[in-house]
């Protein structure tokens, strides 16, 4: 009965993916029919439809489901890591750590593009990643879980004011910018799939191959040293797959919040915390996730576009409210 019940989310999890792909690219300034679809994307051509579908839609479809299951997934490991259902890679200052660093880049190396972008998202985001342990660590008193979320917000809040000084000294694409830290997919290329692909290919597959590791981290670490396991180690490469991940979907999209915080409880809801197919539901949830959240941010001032974040706000703050609510319970 439960694995029939698993199933059907997982068919339903991959049909909404499908569905909301197909709004993805249907859905815009240049609207297209079931029929044109399928033959601009069969045979080609050289129109304006054609060349928006190709160079436009498909490349930022893609983009949008790698990002969110990039995000996602690593959401989901930063919850199991530190037993904190309030925790993901946005509110623990990883994604602003990763956005420090991208538009440092940026502005004082304008000619910087695809992978030097993603080892600067890493690295921004591991720098945030060693200060939230390590801080949390020689503070004194309370608990360590508590610690780790308050070092969190307030390394979020320095590195968001960081961020804002050095974008003063580049006044010209300021704009271009504003709207990247507010998290976009507009204007993915081919050239960002190419990039993005092989990193999320890696990332998931690394956290697929630890699913055993974190089963047995999340009975605490004490019964996890019991049962022979090296948990600094295991931890370190759990911090280091989430960096991976979120940071290179920060250095093409910015600081998409809310999908690594929401989906994995939607997931644990439907299929429970330890099955073993929990991570790629989780990755394919959040794909779906985003993508219907971009389809609908060209709604909100149609045909201008909106960025996908404020989206994924409006839904996540409502949710990450009564999350904190129920969690205080």
């Amino acid at each position: 009965m439960r694995d029939r019940k698993i199933f059907t989310v997982f068919l339903s999890v991959v049909l909404l993916l499908l569905v909301s792909s197909y709004f993805s690219l249907k859905v815009g300034a240049f609207s297209f029919t079931a029929g044109e679809l399928f033959r601009f994307i069969t045979e080609g051509g050289a129109s304006d439809q054609a060349l928006v579908l190709r160079d436009v839609r498909i490349p930022r479809l893609f983009v949008t489901i790698l990002v969110g299951a990039n995000l996602a997934v690593a959401g989901a490991l930063v919850q199991n890591l530190t037993q904190n259902p309030l925790a993901s890679p946005s509110v623990l200052g990883i994604n602003a750590g990763a956005s420090l660093f991208v538009v440092g880049s940026i502005v004082f190396l304008p000619t910087i593009t695809g992978l030097s972008l993603v080892i600067a998202g890493f690295a921004g985001g591991a720098l945030a990643a060693a200060l939230i342990f390590f801080m949390s660590a020689i503070l004194q008193g309370g608990r360590m879980l508590v610690k780790i979320a308050l070092v969190g917000v307030v390394l979020q809040s320095l590195f968001a004011s960081a961020t804002q000084s050095i974008m003063l000294f580049n006044d010209e694409s300021i704009h271009q910018i504003l709207v990247w830290l507010t998290g976009t997919v507009a204007g993915s290329t081919w050239e960002d799939l190419t990039v993005l692909t092989p990193v999320t290919i890696a990332g998931i597959g690394c956290s697929l191959l630890m699913v055993k590791v974190l089963s047995v981290l999340s009975l605490g670490e004490d019964i996890a040293s019991g049962l022979g396991q090296r948990v600094r180690l295991q931890k370190s490469l759990v911090i280091l797959i989430v960096v991976f991940l979120a940071g290179a979907s920060v250095a093409f999209t910015g600081p998409i919040g809310f999908i690594g915080l929401i989906v994995p409880h939607i997931v644990r809801f439907l299929i429970g915390p330890s099955h073993p197919l929990m991570l790629v539901v989780t990755a394919l949830m959040g794909s779906a996730l985003l993508v219907l959240a971009d389809v609908g941010s060209r709604f909100i001032s149609f045909p201008s576009e909106t960025p996908v974040g404020i989206v994924t706000a409006l839904i996540g703050a409502p949710y990450f409210i009564y999350l904190a609510r129920s969690t205080k319970r």
